[in-house]
C-alpha cells in the first residue's frame, strides 16, 4: 500500500509552513492583503516554493497549479492552502485603514493560528 505524502513528509510539511510564515513576517499572527500585493519580493518568495509543495503535498486541489485555470492571487492561494492543509487556521476580515491624507483604503485583514 502507498504511503500518504502527509505521512511521508510530516516534518518537512511543518518547516514549509514556518518558512511560509516567516516569508508573510506576521505581526500578532495576522498580515494585511494590501501589504502582501505591494511586496513583489513577498510574492516571488511564495511563488519559488512552488516546487517544493508539489513535491510535499498533494496540490490537484489548490487552483495556483492547475494549468490554464485563472488564478488572480496564486501566492495568496498557496499560502491559504498549504497552511489549511496543515492544520492552520486561516480567517480574513475586511477592515478600512486610514492614510496620511485622510482617505482610506479597504483591504483584508489575514488571521493564521494553529487548530490543534
Amino acid at each position: 500500500m502507498r504511503i500518504k505524502l502527509s505521512e511521508k513528509y510530516n516534518s518537512e510539511r511543518e518547516e514549509l509552513c514556518k518558512k511560509i510564515i516567516g516569508i508573510l513576517e506576521l505581526n500578532n499572527n495576522t498580515f494585511l492583503l494590501n501589504e502582501l500585493e505591494e511586496n513583489i519580493e513577498k510574492q516571488s518568495k511564495i511563488m519559488s516554493l512552488k516546487q517544493e509543495i508539489q513535491r510535499i503535498f498533494e496540490c490537484s486541489t489548490i487552483s495556483a497549479f492547475k494549468p490554464n485555470f485563472p488564478c488572480k492571487r496564486p501566492y495568496l492561494n498557496i499560502v491559504r492552502s498549504i497552511l489549511r492543509k496543515q492544520k492552520y487556521d486561516f480567517t480574513g476580515d475586511d477592515i478600512l485603514i486610514k492614510q496620511e491624507n485622510g482617505s482610506y483604503i479597504k483591504t483584508m485583514k489575514y488571521t493564521i493560528f494553529r487548530n490543534n
